[in-house]
């Protein structure tokens, strides 16, 4: 092949209205994370509020260790209690499941020293943790 009949390579050019454009929204992307980040704490925090009033659970630990069914066998047996009460004409709530699973920490590197098969039987025999959110029925 000639030099004639090789293809011209075109250089792609990198405009300052560009650059400025992404530096813009790096800049809103990062504000609007900071602004998740706090709602997230707001919302963790007043959500165990309602853990500890109606559930008598003190950590956010204690409510990933048990199953819907105990949340909910918990909460009632603590109404029926009269460990706690809803205000008259505050709407009805639950707490919702939102995942589920086992997740040990370490278990890349239990498998990198002793294997997946290994690292397969503390899996199964590792706890099962639930995450919860708040429905609340419309007022």
């Amino acid at each position: 092949m000639t030099a004639a009949a090789q293809p011209a390579l075109t250089t792609a050019i990198v405009t300052k209205d560009e650059l400025a454009e992404l530096a813009d929204w790096e800049r809103k992307c990062a504000a609007a994370k900071k602004k998740v980040s706090a709602a997230e704490k707001e919302l963790d925090f007043r959500r165990q509020s309602l853990v500890e009033k109606v559930l008598g659970l003190k950590s956010s630990a204690d409510l990933k260790k048990l199953s819907p069914e105990k949340v909910s066998k918990l909460q009632a047996r603590r109404l029926e209690a009269g460990d706690w009460r809803a205000e008259r004409g505050a709407p009805e709530f639950t707490f919702t499941k939102t995942s589920e699973g086992s997740y040990p920490a370490w278990k890349q590197l239990y498998i990198d020293e002793l294997g997946e098969t290994a690292a397969a039987a503390i899996s199964a025999d590792t706890p099962t943790t639930y995450s919860y959110r708040v429905d609340v029925a419309p007022v």
